[in-house]
């Protein structure tokens, strides 16, 4: 996990990013770091512009978030020592869905907030088919209250080897009301 400015937070305060797709396609441990999957795949630097490897049609996958702005929670999150010690949460679900009818396996994801990098996670093994949508579950803590943004971005490789990159929307985290 990458130490954000700490003139935003404290560095206890780091955002924490923690995913679980929906029929188990990546887990994480309780301190907030993805489990090694049992074949280790070539982590992809999503930040790179996808280049086609193959004459077949890429992935595409849109990413979004669910719900957009994404209210204010307060809700304690206790199984991680990054937000043990902060009631500033935000929860939502990151959507992703494959438009293009190819399948395509997310190997890494680099989280943002605030627009600065939260997370470089490598090692993923997140699975779309083709046309299937995977839901992970997405939570936040922060030392200040006030509003933020959070986006991820994900990399790995289709299955007919071309790179793919997907970023998501921008989530809007809203302020606690009255701050």
């Amino acid at each position: 996990m990458s130490r954000i400015s700490t003139r935003l937070l404290s560095p206890r305060a780091l955002p924490l990013v923690l995913m679980v797709a929906a029929f188990g396609a990546t887990s994480c441990s309780s301190g907030g770091n993805p489990t090694t999957p049992s074949v280790a795949p070539t982590p992809v630097t999503p930040a790179a512009a996808p280049a086609a490897t193959s004459a077949a049609a890429p992935a595409t996958v849109k990413v979004s978030v669910n719900p957009d702005p994404v209210p204010f929670s307060g809700a304690p999150i206790l199984d991680t020592g990054e937000c043990a010690d902060f009631t500033n949460t935000w929860f939502y679900d990151t959507v992703l869905q494959e438009t293009a009818g190819v399948s395509v396996t997310f190997t890494s994801r680099i989280d943002l907030f605030d627009g600065n990098v939260a997370n470089n996670l490598t090692g993923l093994n997140i699975a779309l088919g083709p046309h299937d949508t995977v839901v992970l579950h997405t939570r936040w803590c922060s030392g200040k209250s006030t509003a933020h943004s959070a986006q991820s971005i994900f990399g790995g490789v289709d299955a007919n080897g071309n790179l793919v990159s997907a970023q998501g929307q921008v989530a809007q985290l809203t302020a606690a009301v009255g701050k």
